[in-house]
Parts: structure tokens; C-alpha cells; sequence
């Protein structure tokens, strides 16, 4: 039987080591000289129509260039597949998963469903491997080309593969609820009743076992 509480009472662990870094960024000097060497190598023959179709759409012209000029930055780890069927209830979604105990604010009150149909999406578990902060593994995320997964991928996540988070901790830090206590993110995670779904804080300090779910952009 599944346990069904409030707000999560679990306190921000110790700090006991550094902060999250990630891979050093390039000295901005350095960029600079970069960004200039690009812009030397434009083609001059671009007609204004494309021109005006980049500028208009950023996003595919950041991802052309990740490729382009990042091409060691796929994926090393395992994905994770899974079907996200926006047709569900938030509860129906969290019966999937079949959890021992969810903490009982996670609702579609403070989680409102956002999206349709039926959705294939590729998953990924960023370990930043070291003790980190939200907004730090937002930015890293980024950086690295990802978002981070909302609760309902998170949620089809833990019904496709409950044993993971029985290794370790899973956030979701896409999808935030904000409480008078301050904002809380949903997190997969095994506690002493079994599989457990649960809220963190978004101002933790998150140990260096915890996962990130993540969808590459």
C-alpha cells in the first residue's frame, strides 16, 4: 500500500566536500579570439532570406554549431527511452509507477500537466560526480546541451525503470513547485519502505551520489 504524506521533511544534507565545477570553461580572452575566428569563416555568399531564417530560429542555429564545433559531446553514458503519455492523470502517471510510499503534495494542483499526446523521449542520468546546487546544474546542464526532465518524464522514468533509483537518488529538475517554504522538485529515491517518490528542495546542496535526468535539446 502506497504511503501518501506531505511536504518532504528530509533537511539538506552536509556540506562535506566541494562544489561542483564541471570541465573549465575557455578564459574569456581566449573566447573572444575564438568568436572572431568564426566570424572570419562565415560564408559572405549567404543570402539575406537564409541569413534572416538563422536569425529567426536561434535554437537550430546553436544546435548546428554544438555539432559542428562540439562533435565529442554526445552521449557516453546509457540513454533511457521512454513514452511520456500526456493522456494520463498526474495520478494515473504515478500509479505506473508503482511507488511504496509518494510524498502527498505531489499534485496536479502544484504540478499542472503540460503537453499532449503521446511523446518519445530520450533520457539521460548526468552525474556531475562531486556536491553541486541547482542553479549550478542548470547552468552545467546547458552548457552540456541538455534540459533538465519535468515529472512527467521523470515519472515515466521511474515506471520504465524502477530498480535505478534504488542505486541512487533521481531529480527532475525541470518541473518546480513553489511553496510558501520555497520551491520544491520532485525526486525518485529508495528509502527505508522501498521506492519512494518524493520532494526535494531546490536549495540543496545535492551529494555527489545524486543523478540528474536530463533530455538532450
Amino acid at each position: 500500500m502506497v504511503r501518501d504524506e506531505g511536504i518532504s521533511q528530509n533537511p539538506p544534507r552536509a556540506e562535506k566536500g566541494k562544489a561542483m565545477t564541471g570541465t573549465a570553461s575557455i578564459e574569456t580572452g581566449h573566447f573572444a579570439e575564438f568568436a572572431s575566428a568564426i566570424i572570419q569563416q562565415l560564408p559572405r555568399d549567404i543570402d539575406s532570406t537564409t541569413a534572416q531564417g538563422w536569425i529567426e530560429n536561434r535554437a537550430a542555429l546553436r544546435k548546428v554549431l554544438r555539432t559542428a564545433l562540439l562533435p565529442n559531446t554526445q552521449s557516453i553514458g546509457p540513454t533511457y527511452p521512454v513514452t511520456v503519455n500526456y493522456g494520463l492523470s498526474l495520478e494515473e502517471m504515478i500509479a505506473a509507477g508503482r511507488y511504496n510510499w509518494k510524498n502527498g503534495d505531489i499534485t496536479a494542483e502544484h504540478f499542472p500537466m503540460n503537453g499532449d499526446g503521446t511523446k518519445e523521449v530520450v533520457t539521460e542520468l548526468i552525474h556531475f560526480n562531486n556536491y553541486t546546487e541547482s542553479d549550478k546544474a542548470l547552468r552545467e546542464l546547458d552548457r552540456r546541451g541538455f534540459r533538465p526532465a519535468t515529472i512527467e518524464e521523470l515519472l515515466a522514468f521511474g515506471a520504465k525503470y524502477p530498480e535505478l533509483q534504488r542505486q541512487f537518488p533521481i531529480v527532475a529538475l525541470g518541473s518546480i513547485w513553489q511553496h510558501l517554504d520555497g520551491r520544491f522538485v520532485p525526486c525518485l529515491w529508495s528509502g527505508a519502505c522501498g521506492r519512494d517518490l518524493d520532494l526535494h528542495w531546490f536549495g540543496s546542496r545535492w551529494d555527489d551520489d545524486y543523478r540528474f535526468l536530463a533530455v538532450r535539446k
